[in-house]
This record gives structure tokens, sequence and C-alpha cells, in this order.
């Protein structure tokens, strides 16, 4: 199911950025933005249906409220040119209540190569970029020296320790981020062409199913990815190692 749906999205994503081969000469003036960001979170090979409840193979019952995810960097290799085209700063925060957004700008051209996204920023960056990041996303600042947090999930559980019918929700919430968990990731190489008047739409699928499948929801509530806590950083780090995010 999880291959067909990403393949699904593949094809979308040729189809929208192949439209138009012919470079025409007298396009009208560039757009500030011509990258299309639409970030799609999905659970054992389906999407993600917020407030549903889901089971994991522990047997614990659970909702999802929200998923967040910060890029802060985005650049284009091309094969053919041998060179990186920075598509400007770029500070893309999608969660579910705006998981589309119009972000960063490639010149009309032909093009062979692959996007390299980055989430999360070192600790200099940070500092640099904390006034840009407090407007979109005040809530992936860091009290501390160690970067931005760039991805989080909300949700809540069942009260385990209540019968069923009598059980309330407890809330659970999940962190990930620091310069020390910092993530890159790469498309894979694609051949397109686009002009002036049209956008290019990239699709982000995160699979929540690998990092929650066997965690132990009930015995960890939270995790807020703090490096001085070493069990709660062990514990981010492996959400973040089974965090698996594809770019179409």
């Amino acid at each position: 199911m999880r291959q067909s749906l990403l393949a699904l999205f593949c094809g979308l994503i040729l189809m929208s950025s192949c439209q138009e081969k012919d470079l025409l000469q007298n396009n009208p003036p560039p757009a500030t933005d011509n990258l299309f960001w639409s970030f799609i979170p999905y659970y054992g090979g389906e999407g993600l249906k917020y407030d549903s409840v889901y089971t994991n193979d522990l047997g614990i019952e659970f909702i999802i409220d929200s998923v967040s995810l910060l890029i802060t960097d985005v650049s284009f290799y091309d094969e053919n040119l041998q060179q990186t085209i920075d598509t400007a700063p770029n500070f893309i925060y999608l969660n579910r209540a705006k998981n589309e957004q119009l972000n960063g700008y490639l010149p009309a051209n032909g093009y062979y190569g692959q996007y390299r996204v980055i989430l999360g920023s070192d600790s200099a960056n940070a500092v640099k970029y904390d006034q840009q990041i407090s407007g979109i996303a005040p809530s992936f600042t860091r009290q501390d020296a160690y970067g931005l947090n760039f991805f989080k999930i909300k949700g809540r559980i069942f009260d385990p320790t209540k019968l069923k019918i009598d059980s309330i929700y407890l809330p659970i919430e999940y962190t990930i981020g620091t310069y020390l968990l910092t993530d890159t990731m790469y498309t894979d190489r694609r051949s397109f062409s686009i002009n002036n008047s049209q956008q290019i739409t990239i699709v982000l699928l995160g699979d929540l199913k690998p990092m929650l499948n066997f965690f132990p929801l009930n015995l960890v509530r939270e995790v807020v990815c703090d490096p001085t806590d070493l069990q709660d950083f062990t514990l981010a780090q492996q959400l973040r190692d089974s965090l698996s995010i594809g770019i179409f």
C-alpha cells in the first residue's frame, strides 16, 4: 500500500514538473516564489486521519492531533551545470492548519539534478534566524544554545490505568530538534523545465508509523529533545532515526 501511495505522488510530481517543455523567450516577469510545498503525514500506508483512534503494536491506543515540520533551507544541485542553486533563504513551516506553502524560487530554465532539504539548524544560524523563526513557528525556537526544533507531534492516549469505558485522554507531545540531530534530505535526480509562470510542486510524505508503532506512548508521554538529559535525548534520537520523510 505504501509503495502504491509513493508511486502515485511520484506520478503527480512528474506531471506537474513537466507540463511545459518549451521555454518561451517572452515570459512574464518572474514571480517571487515558484516552489510549492505540500506536507502529507500518513500512518500505515494511508493518509493520517486526525482525531481517529490508532493502535500500535504494543496495544496502545492513541490519537494524533497535530504534526508540524520546519524546513530551514532548500537548494538545488544541477548535474549539467555542476552548480548548486540557492532558492533563497527558506523557512517553511508546515502543519495541520497549513500543510501547503509557496516558498523558494528557481529561475526559468531546463534542469537535471536534485533538491537538498535541511531540517534544523546549527547554533550560529539558529541565533541568526531567530527573529524569522519566531514569527512563523515560535514553539520551534529553543531557550538554549542547541539550535532549533524541526519536528513535533501532539496527540492523546487513553489512560491505561482505567477501564476503557471510564478512561480519559492523556496528552502526549514529542519534539525533535537541536543541531545535534539536524537532518538533510535529498530528492531523486529528476529532469524538468520551467518557465516564469509555472510552479513546481514538491510533496513531502511523512510516515509516522515507524516512529510510533513500537514506542511506549504510555510510559513516555513527552520528549523535549534536551541534550543535557541523556534519557530524553536518547528517545529523541530514536524518534528522529525512525522518522521517514520522502520527497517527491
